[in-house]
């Protein structure tokens, strides 16, 4: 996992660098054509973009923030997360077998829907509590990428020893998606 994860950290760094330098183009173009409200505009956008990377480097588990910035590097737009801004002591406290436990569970889950993010059929929301583990994982796409991962979590559910999914919700909505709420203990 160590080597996957370096890899895509690179990965991560690479996307981070040619986005970054994407911002202080369109920034530059903006102020050249003398547009300083786009400019502006936009200044704040390639801000926010900057910001998801800094909450997500307060997480504590260094294969777990690994992940979750390339993820958000590759899917920026089809994954969201959001962090608490608490310290993070329990996550902390339980180290480097509960950060290798909880990516390996991630890396996994994620597996099973990675072409659906990549063509945009699916979407996801992380949220992370300070408390233990408090995640909570929202997707909501069409109804045979969620029976994907619904079969991808019955199988993890049985090979994880101490991740415990709490609940698997489904619902359908007007759109005729469904969404899914995974909790983990």
């Amino acid at each position: 996992m160590q080597e996957d994860l370096l890899k895509k950290l690179l990965e991560t760094l690479r996307i981070q660098r040619h986005d970054f330098m994407n911002h202080l183009q369109v920034i530059s173009g903006y102020l050249q054509l003398g547009n300083l409200a786009k400019a502006q505009e936009y200044t704040l956008k390639a801000v926010d973009s900057v910001e998801t990377f800094g909450k997500l480097s307060k997480i504590p588990l260094p294969y777990l923030q690994s992940y979750l910035l390339w993820l958000s590097a590759q899917y920026p737009q089809e994954v969201q997360m959001f962090m608490s801004e608490g310290d993070w002591q329990e996550w902390q406290e339980k180290g480097d077998a509960l950060d290798q436990e909880l990516t390996g569970l991630l890396l996994k889950l994620y597996s099973a829907v990675e072409d659906s993010l990549k063509k945009q059929d699916l979407k996801c929301s992380l949220v992370f509590k300070d408390n233990y583990f408090l995640l909570n994982l929202f997707f909501v796409g069409e109804k045979a990428n969620i029976n994907s991962i619904i079969n991808r979590i019955n199988q993890l559910n049985k090979l994880n020893a101490s991740l415990k999914l709490l609940s698997v919700a489904c619902k359908e909505n007007s759109s005729e998606k469904l969404e899914i709420l995974i909790s983990l203990q």
